[in-house]
């Protein structure tokens, strides 16, 4: 996919909406060129905006969109819904978001029993907290190093980057702590083919010298893809069941067949105690999260009360639609499939400044040096304009990391070989450009 040109007839008033957005509309970041990128039409993996130009999405609308924009089975469902019941008291229930939960827990692990709905991600991990604590009766829970958890105050205190930490305007933190995570493309202990996950040595140590009541981790790390290995997980799965800790499971990002897997934990054979998930789970229909947890645990929770639309009927019936179109469509392996074929494609660039490529289905990227010896970190103004110049090929990603250098590639599960390759081409292209302005 060339600049992108216009392929659809643009809207009509497409300059008075842009005007528009930057009268009234706030948003959370900066702006580079070419953003906001104001979509009027989105279809699979392609988005459309109101100047007529097509774009393939390789952020699928944020992470959310894992069956593709706009599927016919999640729209049908949700337009049927519609005109049966929209939201009701959480003193009550829906079909819709009974089903739903009911299929979660069939294909959640063995250790989860009940669903309790939210609105978004945030929000799905302070109620485990919640939970946590309330069923421990300690105060303290780990994460991990580059741990994100979501933005609102109390996910916040269990999220790594200072920056998102200090948008808080207030020191947050007193019961929370970083364990050590697993990025073997970076290890101090030496090459992977020799750990002995010595990256946790002291980790016991650590959980043991507070009241944790528990470690909340994603299994797989969707800020720069890290995944570690089998064995990382097994040793810290056993600290912790030793301890009487609590697993938090973040599958937000992970879960929904992202990493070719229903869910990330399955690539480790882990069964937490709590188990959380949104982003995708609506279908692209509303807000929707999910925080899943064991009898035990359920037995003594108190929410406070219930978030006002949470398990929405309609987010409820698309989001189980998706679901349903994962399985029978075979997404999921499609993921899996197309993860190994982004790898491939991109280390057959053979580029100096690709210094590791990492998929688990289709949650990873590209992580970029100036030397693939040293791994040198490439500079973010570079990244930046690697960034501007797959926008300017019609290709949305966006950049994250620890360091800020990791080309973030996650589409929709529908990708084709085809679309990967528009990527890597365009990929190609940027780096090139990029270097001549070094």
């Amino acid at each position: 996919m060339s600049t992108p040109s216009p392929k659809s007839p643009p809207t009509t008033d497409a300059d008075a909406i842009e005007a528009d957005d930057t009268a009234f509309v706030m948003r959370p970041w900066s702006h580079p060129p070419g953003e906001p990128v104001i979509v009027a039409r989105a279809r699979g993996c392609v988005v459309t905006d109101i100047h007529g130009r097509d774009y393939l999405d390789f952020t699928a609308g944020y992470f959310v969109n894992n069956a593709g924009h706009c599927h016919p089975r999640i729209v049908e469902a949700a337009t049927q819904q519609l005109q049966q019941v929209l939201q009701v008291s959480g003193k009550h229930g829906t079909v819709a978001a009974i089903r739903l939960a009911k299929r979660l827990i069939e294909l959640a692990p063995k250790s989860l029993d009940k669903a309790f709905f939210s609105t978004g991600g945030s929000e799905s991990n302070e109620f485990a907290l919640k939970m946590a604590r309330q069923h421990t009766g300690k105060t303290d829970v780990a994460y991990l190093d580059n741990g994100y958890h979501g933005l609102s105050l109390g996910s916040l205190e269990v999220t790594a980057s200072e920056p998102y930490r200090k948008t808080a305007g207030q020191p947050i933190g007193a019961h929370t702590f970083q364990i050590p995570n697993a990025y073997c493309y970076r290890c101090p202990h030496g090459p992977a083919d020799g750990c002995k996950v010595e990256c946790l040595d002291g980790a016991e140590a650590l959980l043991a010298s507070r009241p944790t009541a528990a470690i909340i981790a994603e299994t797989i790390q969707a800020v720069g893809g890290l995944a570690p290995p089998v064995k990382w997980w097994d040793r810290l799965d056993g600290i912790r069941k030793k301890l009487g800790i609590l697993l938090i499971a973040d599958e937000i990002q992970t879960g929904l067949g992202r990493t070719g897997k229903m869910f990330g934990l399955e690539h480790y054979g882990l069964e937490p105690e709590i188990m959380t998930g949104g982003k995708g789970l609506s279908g692209g229909v509303g807000s929707l999260a999910v925080t899943c947890a064991s009898d035990a645990v359920v037995a003594g929770f108190f929410g406070g009360t219930t978030p006002t639309s949470g398990g929405n009927a309609v987010s409820a019936a698309a989001g189980l639609a998706m679901i349903e179109t994962l399985l029978e469509e075979k997404l999921i392996e499609n993921a899996a499939k197309m993860g190994r074929y982004f790898t491939e494609a991109v280390w057959a660039l053979d580029d100096p400044w690709v210094g590791d490529v990492r998929f688990t289905g289709l949650l990873g990227g590209v992580e970029l040096v100036l030397d693939r010896t040293s791994k040198e970190i490439l500079p973010k103004k570079i990244v930046g304009r690697i960034k501007d110049l797959l926008h300017a090929e019609g290709m949305l990603i966006t950049v994250s990391g620890t360091h800020g250098n990791y080309l973030r590639l996650q589409p929709p599960l529908s990708i084709s070989a085809a679309q990967i390759d528009e990527l890597v081409v365009a990929l190609r292209k940027a780096l090139e450009a990029a270097r001549q302005g070094v």
